[in-house]
């Protein structure tokens, strides 16, 4: 037993350690944002969005900070992000979580914006859209939960499904007008199924190397085979078991 929750507690790091970092810095940066005079939030709101004028101007501060708070439901953003983030968490690792959601971020953000440059181009789209407000965690929750259920262990799969279920009907409203909110979920899907598969990979074989590296440790005894016992075969040629042969 105490072995087995030390494995754990050793474990825990590496298995959880972008779940717990990044859902703290989004509910501290939230309840940051929340505390501060309308006037102020509303020029954090214009400087951290991620929207065309901003991405020209100081795309790297905007990319970043975007992700890192809501104007929406906190309890309920920090609730899906700990499901699909914890599940896809654990089979992945720390790292392989973090280049997956962060790839998700950044690729739904420019793409959906790449779309609406080109459609404010061809005159489908009104110039004044270059300052739209795009903030949220909605790309990375989005990734987590679509990897989380297709790529999680066991029944953990079907709690990350589940969250995307609910998450689903206020994900893709204006797909078929492409508006950038819908565009870039659908981008966080695509990343999480497509991406997610060979980190997936990398991940299983690690552990299989790791399990096999543990095994060959000095002290950790391999499984023990039984042997048949030797018998001792009669020495006297009478007793024999064909007898005498000449």
């Amino acid at each position: 037993m105490r072995s087995s929750a030390g494995r754990i507690a050793r474990q825990f790091p590496a298995r959880a350690g972008v779940t717990i970092g990044y859902t703290a810095t989004f509910v501290a940066t939230t309840l940051v944002f929340r505390g501060l005079p309308v006037r102020d939030r509303t020029a954090w709101l214009a400087w951290t969005s991620t929207n065309l004028e901003n991405l020209r101007d100081h795309p790297l501060p905007a990319l970043v900070a975007s992700g890192l708070f809501t104007e929406g439901s906190l309890v309920g953003w920090a609730l899906l992000g700990l499901v699909g983030l914890g599940v896809t968490n654990r089979a992945l690792g720390n790292w392989r979580t973090a280049a997956l959601v962060v790839s998700a971020h950044v690729g739904g953000t420019l793409i959906s914006q790449g779309i609406l440059a080109y459609r404010i181009a061809s005159g489908h789209a009104a110039a004044a859209d270059r300052y739209i407000t795009d903030v949220g965690p909605s790309y990375v929750v989005t990734c987590a939960l679509v990897a989380g259920a297709v790529y999680g262990a066991g029944v953990q799969r079907l709690a990350a499904a589940g969250g995307f279920v609910l998450f689903a009907p206020t994900a893709f409203p204006g797909l078929s007008d492409l508006v950038v909110s819908s565009v870039g979920h659908l981008c966080a899907v695509v990343f999480g199924v497509a991406l997610g598969w060979p980190l997936w990979r990398s991940a299983r074989r690690r552990a299989a190397g790791a399990a096999v590296a543990r095994t060959d440790k000095p002290g950790v005894s391999s499984p023990k085979v039984s042997r048949p016992a030797l018998v001792d075969l009669p020495t006297d040629p009478d007793r024999a078991p064909f007898g005498k042969l000449c």
